[in-house]
């Protein structure tokens, strides 16, 4: 189990969108394999939510745009000294290679299963309350009976039509993640703001906690500023704003 908790704030839609598939992408992983109906009913919630995120016909450019941008970025690494020049033309080429993956898809991501007409009525109907129910949507009753094998071989099939998708969302987010190094601040009374340099493209805020710290954090801003507040759980009322001063580990990542 890991020692601290991070919580990111996005400062664009874009890697907003981008955070949501890779959520998306990692918990598809945990059902994807189950033999369970439920673990493959989960799978194919979460599939759903991935064929409507990537419905945007500028993600695909999105993405584009980011990997060329960190090699450009990348490549003026090269005249560096203390690089290892084997390490970055090894992740330079493999920048390319998804870009071109990505471009060779003329149409939506995952186009080749958006014309099932077996996922088309699951889509349709997981947005009614019950309206995936065996009396509704016999179909899916029937496909939820069949063999684990053959459930999980069809969902891993489905799945793999977004692999470019996924690789490239994971490239993006971890380059821009390693862009920054921690700092330790202190939430005053529970609350810290910092205002943000417009000139630099800063993409994404990250606070980190340790596992057992009593708080949650809200983090809220935009281009030109931020806030964190250390807020105090509760299941029963609105949770509360701490009353003490908190530290945490702040990065805002630029990349």
């Amino acid at each position: 189990m890991s020692e601290t908790i991070i919580y990111e704030q996005p400062l664009n839609e874009r890697i907003r969108t981008l955070l949501r598939l890779e959520s998306l992408f990692r918990n598809i992983q945990e059902t994807l394999h189950g033999p369970a109906p439920a673990s493959s009913h989960a799978t194919l919630e979460r599939l759903e939510e991935i064929l409507s995120l990537t419905d945007r016909s500028e993600l695909k450019k999105d993405l584009m745009k980011e990997l060329e941008r960190n090699h450009i970025t990348l490549t003026a690494l090269k005249e560096r000294s203390g690089v290892n020049h084997q390490q970055l033309d090894d992740f330079l080429g493999k920048l390319k290679q998804l870009n071109r993956e990505l471009d060779a898809e003329r149409s939506k991501p995952g186009q080749e299963i958006r014309n099932s007409e077996f996922l088309k009525s699951f889509r349709q109907r997981a947005g009614i309350p019950g309206g995936l129910s065996d009396i509704d949507f016999p179909h899916y009753h029937f496909w939820l009976n069949l063999p684990a094998e053959t459930r999980i071989a069809a969902l891993s099939e489905w799945v793999s039509c977004f692999d470019t998708v996924r690789e490239a969302v994971g490239l993006v987010l971890d380059m821009i993640r390693r862009s920054a190094t921690p700092t330790t601040v202190t939430a005053i009374n529970g609350f810290y703001q910092h205002s943000l340099d417009k000139n630099t493209p800063y993409q994404l805020i990250r606070v980190t906690l340790p596992a057992d710290s009593p708080y949650y954090v809200e983090i809220s801003g935009g281009r030109h500023r931020f806030s964190a507040r250390m807020m105090v759980p509760s299941l029963e009322e609105r949770p509360a704003q701490a009353m003490e001063d908190v530290s945490f580990q702040l990065t805002t990542c630029i990349l």
